[in-house]
């Protein structure tokens, strides 16, 4: 089960060569010291010995400390794998653990955690995060579950569906706890990344965990450098009024829903030509969220103009199409936002 895991993050790692066949090779032969005297005596040597019983059994050098590795870390504050080896089979290793107790109906509750579940899950986050592995984790938790549920079939507890609902929110409580506690990200800016009652943002969250590691920590330092008070104002009043309207939370480009035909105002086609520029900038540099905040600053005149100046507009005009029109040019301005985090959930300070 250890090697299939394996070979299912290597996949997506797009692991080959020579380190593909050691990661197989480890992964093979990560659990076979678990049946040797030494540690039947010595239980707190697994590990270690299979590192030192490798080498002299003619393994190569990185199977051998990758076998060693794929325990680390045993605790918080150990030190993590450093191999690519050591960490693929340590995550696969976790991975088969969590999903086989899960699908068995051992759930922790409460404090009570006997098989050390919070801990593996911790693992799994620390080592990504350590790693800059680029692992969808959402993915690897489907293709374990649905192994599992083929090869024992009789003995799996909740449906699949459960199953994936449990693991996934297990998950996104370790995430939060290590954001908090460990990398010290202020509460709600964590509620802002994982989003309040919102799937899209958890499914995003376990689709690519550095990114959600890098959007946390690039809010806080927005916070402490005051960037995030400037911007605040501006995305959450188009937040709180786009909700009225009907635009879907993907849309980035504002020629797709917005018709110049019905801009009435000066204001208006300020906002429409500051939103062109905003897509215009963030598209060039995808993922770039320095980008994204440069280009929220800058369009901030043009909100407050659009609300408040002299050529202001009612947004919820009694003509149905212009107040679409306006309701969607929020829209657009909030789902920009919305690739960074959640603002309805940021406190303001």
């Amino acid at each position: 089960r250890v090697r299939r895991v394996a070979d299912q993050i290597a996949d997506q790692l797009k692991i080959k060569g020579e380190t593909r066949q050691h990661i197989q090779r480890a992964a093979l032969l990560c659990k076979a010291d678990l049946v040797t005297q030494m540690v039947g005596e010595f239980p707190e040597l697994q590990g270690v010995m299979g590192e030192k019983y490798a080498r002299k059994g003619g393994e190569p050098e990185a199977v051998a400390i990758a076998i060693g590795e794929h325990y680390l870390p045993r605790g918080a504050g150990d030190r993590l794998p450093q191999t690519l080896a050591g960490q693929v089979v340590g995550i696969a290793d976790r991975l088969d653990t969590l999903v086989s107790i899960f699908g068995l109906g051992l759930v922790p509750t409460g404090s009570s955690d006997p098989f050390a579940l919070r801990r593996a899950a911790n693992a799994i986050v620390n080592v990504t995060w350590a790693a800059n592995l680029q692992l969808n984790l959402q993915q690897l938790l489907q293709q374990v579950i649905a192994s599992f549920a083929q090869a024992y079939p009789s003995v799996i507890k909740p449906s699949v569906e459960e199953l994936q609902q449990q693991l996934q929110d297990f998950f996104l409580q370790r995430v939060r706890t290590l954001l908090q506690e460990d990398r010290g990200v202020d509460y709600d800016l964590v509620n802002a990344v994982l989003g309040e009652d919102d799937s899209v943002y958890a499914q995003r969250a376990l689709d690519n965990l550095l990114d959600l590691r890098d959007r946390a920590e690039f809010l806080q330092s927005l916070r402490k450098n005051g960037t995030l008070a400037e911007i605040y104002e501006t995305v959450n009043r188009a937040s709180r009024l786009a909700k009225q309207g009907q635009l879907d939370t993907q849309t980035l480009d504002p020629e797709a829903v917005i018709q110049p035909k019905l801009l009435q105002k000066s204001s208006e086609q300020a906002m429409y030509n500051a939103l062109i520029q905003l897509h215009h900038q963030t598209r060039q540099a995808e993922g770039d969220y320095t980008s994204l905040v440069e280009g929220l600053k800058q369009i901030a005149p043009a909100v407050s103009a659009f609300f408040d100046g002299p050529d202001s507009v009612l947004v919820m005009d009694p003509d149905l199409q212009i107040r679409t029109n306006r309701l969607n040019m929020l829209g657009v301005l909030r789902n920009q936002a919305r690739s960074l985090a959640d603002f309805g959930a940021v406190v303001k300070s």
